[in-house]
């Protein structure tokens, strides 16, 4: 995986990693969706992220958005600009990388949710993430009124349920589904849809490179440090692998601490 040039420079100049630049911006209040998901980018891919290009097209669309209104945004997104679904590829690990979404004007519907927000927060419209099942919209300041992304279109609360029906038929829509998703659970669901690509293919490099991020995420659960010490075994690289479980272990403490160890002193065996 690439470092990229999607990393930070620290107050003394030295460069960040996209890692740990993926943390700070996930511990940030608000979260910068668009920061964040760049370093996504720069950490999981082979070849280099241009941040300043990505975030400078995003500025750009968002001075061409004619009006501070949900109609205007979608206008200039999914008319004018073009974006859309890449239909033909869904299942591409490109359609989750924001800077190619941005220049290829093709995702999946996270991904061109998170330019909607994106676009519209600099055309000073408040739009947000809503984390229906199955499918991803954008909310806007009216509470029945939300985007869809993948085909362009603004829908209300009956569409919002047909959209669901259609991708979860045997379960009753709940109008709790369109609750507003906090940035740090989009942040969790496009690292999620990347880890679900890579163990399908399967891809034992990309999966480590998911895993790295969703560690630094706040509240992570131990079962993912667990996953990465694993996947490095995979790799063989037990010694890493049992460096994070022993580093996991330190932050958890308790009964967690005990159980992580114990799995670090499994991958140190592994060298014998």
């Amino acid at each position: 995986m690439s470092d990229g040039n999607a990393g930070e420079q620290d107050h003394g100049g030295d460069h960040v990693s996209p890692v740990d630049a993926f943390a700070r911006w996930a511990a940030s209040e608000p979260v910068p969706l668009d920061r964040a998901a760049l370093a996504i980018a720069a950490h999981c891919r082979a070849d280099q992220v241009d941040e300043a290009a990505a975030l400078a097209e995003l500025d750009r669309l968002a001075n061409a958005v004619r009006e501070p209104t949900p109609t205007a945004v979608v206008e200039l997104l999914f008319n004018a600009e073009g974006f859309g679904p890449n239909r033909g590829r869904f299942a591409d690990p490109a359609n989750s990388y924001l800077d190619l979404v941005v220049s290829r004007r093709m995702g999946i519907p996270i991904t061109l949710a998170v330019v909607t927000i994106e676009v519209a927060r600099r055309a000073s419209l408040d739009l947000h993430g809503v984390g229906m099942p199955g499918h991803f919209l954008v909310g806007t300041p009216d509470p029945d009124t939300f985007i869809d992304a993948f085909d362009g279109h603004i829908i209300d609360r009956a569409g919002a349920a047909a959209i669901f029906a259609r991708f979860e038929p045997r379960q009753a829509f709940d109008d709790a589904f369109l609750q507003q998703t906090p940035a740090e659970a989009i942040l969790l669901r496009m690292l999620n849809n990347l880890r679900t690509l890579h163990l399908r293919q399967p891809d034992a490099p990309s999966l480590v490179a998911v895993l790295e991020l969703l560690i630094r995420l706040p509240g992570c659960p131990i079962d993912e440090f667990m996953r990465l010490g694993q996947a490095l075994a995979t790799l063989g690289r037990p010694d890493k692998g049992a460096q994070v479980l022993e580093s996991a272990a330190d932050q958890f403490g308790g009964s967690d601490a005990e159980h992580l160890n114990q799995a670090a002193t499994r991958l140190w065996a592994q060298l014998n």
